[in-house]
């Protein structure tokens, strides 16, 4: 299981932002009465509760693996595989790996695995969590977007992302965080300014940058 483990983190890192980081979940393991063909129905069927696209992989392996649906980019941020294989007896073993990648996905790589184990069982499934729409416009509870203004340096361009990361014209890196109003940029060293209320201003500490929304 460790190899299938592997690859498919691989899988998802493959595609993942440069920043993502990659939860994995591995351990729920179940032993029940019937063949291999009848777990490999339940799988494709569990898997394609939550993720897309169900395919054993090889075909004849007794591998399902699923992923999450692509985000603009083209980027997964969820999969899962479900492994099937004969136990002797008349019974069949069935293992679940999840993995997700953070940020990205909404729900944790436990949460994932645990409710498709559910559906395979016929279990209660608990909701997952629904992604929360990302800051758009002139968003007063983030600094994502697009700046321009002045900063201590001078004229300054300035990207600001989900992450909490900035990048200026000149491909210097930093970070951001905003509580309430205030925020504070750790960039040539850490400043302090204050977002208007409208969300198009930030001054302070030298910054004068206008938002473009």
């Amino acid at each position: 299981m460790k190899t299938l483990a592997l690859v498919l983190a691989a899988a998802i890192l493959c595609t993942a932002i440069a920043s993502a980081e990659l939860e994995m979940s591995i351990g729920i393991r179940y032993v029940n009465h019937g063949t291999v063909a009848d777990c490999g129905a339940k799988a494709k069927t569990a898997l394609n509760a939550y993720l897309q696209n169900a395919t054993e992989t090889p075909a004849g392996s007794g591998d399902w693996i699923a992923f999450g649906a692509p985000d603009s980019s083209g980027t997964s941020s969820s999969a899962a595989v479900v492994r099937c294989g004969d136990a002797g007896s008349g019974d069949f073993e069935v293992t679940f790996t999840c993995s997700v990648q953070s940020p990205g996905s909404s729900y944790t790589s436990n949460a994932l695995c645990l409710d498709i184990a559910h559906n395979f069982s016929g279990k209660a499934e608990t909701a997952l969590a629904t992604p929360t729409p990302v800051p758009s416009g002139c968003a007063t509870n983030s600094l994502v977007g697009d700046w321009e203004g002045t900063g201590p340096n001078g004229k300054l361009t300035m990207n600001m992302t989900l992450d909490g990361e900035l990048t200026d014209q000149d491909n210097v890196s930093g970070n951001w965080i905003l509580k309430g109003m205030d925020a504070t940029l750790t960039y040539y060293g850490q400043h302090t300014a204050t977002l208007t209320a409208d969300g198009k201003h930030l001054r302070g500490s030298g910054f004068d940058l206008n938002r473009k929304c």
